[in-house]
């Protein structure tokens, strides 16, 4: 009875200080919203002993989003280009992505291509 009771307890501590450590992380999600009328590929580059490497492209239609989770703050290198001609690069510059999550609007502005922080609304609470 007594090593029953023992095993119990020490499950159940280890359970609760995995739960800690868990919800004490810093990660969060970031989202890539494409709010222009086109196609668009969303391409990350990294930098890795002086060649430039290109993550896998992710095809966005008009009105679609998606996520990406982070292990912690980080700043992404990201390019946007047409879907039609891949060679074209619409917006290239680097992300700043915090230990909170994110959204990310690609919007049309003037013929021009931009990525900015969406704005988003804050329910009262």
């Amino acid at each position: 009875m007594f090593s029953a009771c023992c095993l119990w307890l020490s499950r159940n501590a280890a359970v609760a200080v995995v739960l800690i450590c868990a919800g004490s992380a810093d990660a969060s999600w970031i989202t890539i919203r494409n709010d222009t009328k086109q196609t668009v590929v969303v391409q990350e580059t990294t930098t890795v002993n002086g060649q430039v490497k290109r993550g896998k492209p992710i095809g966005l239609l008009p009105g679609e989003s998606f996520r990406e989770f982070l292990a912690g703050p980080t700043v992404k290198k990201i390019e946007v280009l047409d879907a039609q001609n891949s060679n074209r690069s619409l917006w290239s510059g680097n992300m700043n992505c915090k230990d909170e999550s994110q959204t990310y609007s690609i919007a049309g502005s003037g013929g021009c291509i931009t990525v900015r922080p969406a704005a988003t609304s804050n329910p009262s609470k």
